[in-house]
């Protein structure tokens, strides 16, 4: 059965690598967008099943992943919180036989699965109806119908509760390198977010009508975000009577130190706010003024000659690690928050405080490593003054090898 599914993909491939869209009209490209959908929806409705297998099975324990949605994660490419979403809903569909059949013959997308199965979730009887209504109408349109199925079936004080439990703040870069952020919290602490940007927002729309700049009303609210993050970081501090204000606000940028004379990157150097992403070098000579800085001048200091033979970390050896390895070095592992600082060789068996011999690890992969019989393995020698990190092979314990 699998050869024959294999044997389908590698016609699918040959047969779309003889297609030129460039050359065909419209019509015919509408046609080709209404086939690809088809296959697509078939193989995404396979798929959702195969990791809702492989979650039930635990066969995701293979190789030490964390859990199913990591798992996914590193076999398909996709990011973490893409494949949180897959898993959710592959675990949904377990219940949902009606939903399961719809995505398998192509008759509705993963879009409108989710929304299917949120609601059908919550009030099982509902199923049928919700799928009836995901073929004739839009998916905004099923995902209030869905909602308002939720709220009808649910208790209103668990509902408060189960949503204040998955609160969340997620920051990302995107392709084109503008920085996003994504909440998700109770209605009434979304009330109070609102609350203390409109003040901000109103001014800033005030005085954008006086000078004639009209924008977007969004584009007020991310400048009223940030008047509030900054009267937030800034501190009143009094010195003689008089009020003046100092930053409350640390910020790590990383910069080549030609860049920073030349006032501008060029190709090969860096720029950037750790753990955010890159930004110009005039933005990081202002910020100077703005906050407290750990500026650190790639070529400004010799972390090589650091190191320390006590188990202590001296604060420089511990800025150029953090910086090194601003994510979790074991390479299926982007975790970078509450990292662990790790003898490679233990402190028990004479390894130094060097920055040879420390590595960043998350709280989980610092346990394998050191309970569990788990090691890093050097695959590849850089410079030990390579802020880029040193590759690493994460090697199970040897009866899992």
């Amino acid at each position: 059965m699998f050869d024959k599914l294999k044997d389908i993909v590698t016609q699918l491939r040959e047969v779309t690598s003889q297609i030129n869209v460039e050359v065909i009209d419209g019509k015919s490209a509408a046609e080709l967008v209404r086939i690809s959908e088809d296959a697509r929806r078939v193989i995404d409705g396979l798929r959702t099943s195969a990791i809702g297998r492989v979650g039930t099975t635990e066969a995701w324990r293979v190789g030490g992943s964390k859990n199913s949605a990591e798992w996914v994660a590193l076999h398909t490419g996709v990011p973490i919180y893409e494949a949180q979403a897959v898993v959710i809903l592959a675990d949904q569909l377990r219940h949902l036989p009606q939903t399961v059949g719809a995505m398998n013959a192509g008759k509705i997308s993963t879009a409108q699965a989710v929304e299917v199965a949120r609601g059908a979730t919550a009030e099982p009887h509902s199923e049928e109806r919700l799928l009836n209504l995901a073929k004739s109408s839009t998916v905004r349109t099923l995902r209030d119908e869905a909602s308002r199925v939720i709220a009808a079936a649910t208790d209103e004080v668990e509902r408060h509760k189960r949503i204040h439990k998955n609160r969340s703040l997620k920051s990302w870069i995107d392709p084109d390198g503008a920085f996003n952020l994504k909440a998700c919290m109770t209605v009434a602490n979304g009330a109070l977010v609102m609350a203390a940007l409109t003040p901000f927002q109103d001014e800033i729309f005030k005085a954008a009508r006086k000078s004639g700049n009209h924008e977007r009303p969004e584009a007020y609210a991310a400048d009223a975000l940030m008047a509030l993050c900054e009267n937030a970081t800034t501190k009143q501090i009094s010195t003689s009577g008089i009020k003046t204000t100092r930053p409350n606000a640390v910020i790590n940028i990383r910069v080549d130190i030609d860049a920073l004379k030349r006032g501008r990157t060029e190709h090969g150097e860096v720029c950037e706010i750790a753990g955010v992403g890159p930004i110009p070098v005039a933005t990081a000579t202002e910020y100077l003024g703005k906050a407290f800085l750990k500026l650190l001048v790639l070529d400004g200091v010799d972390i090589k000659t650091v190191a320390h033979m006590g188990r202590a970390i001296p604060a420089p050896l511990r800025t150029a690690i953090e910086e090194r390895d601003r994510v979790c070095q074991v390479p299926t592992c982007d975790m970078s928050v509450g990292l662990e600082i790790d003898h490679i060789v233990p402190f028990a068996e004479g390894g130094a405080a060097s920055l040879e011999n420390l590595v960043r690890l998350c709280k989980r992969h610092h346990l394998q490593k050191t309970h569990d019989g788990y090691r890093l393995e050097k695959i590849e020698k850089r410079p030990i003054d390579d802020m880029k990190g040193t590759p690493w092979r994460w090697r199970p314990p040897p009866d899992e090898s």
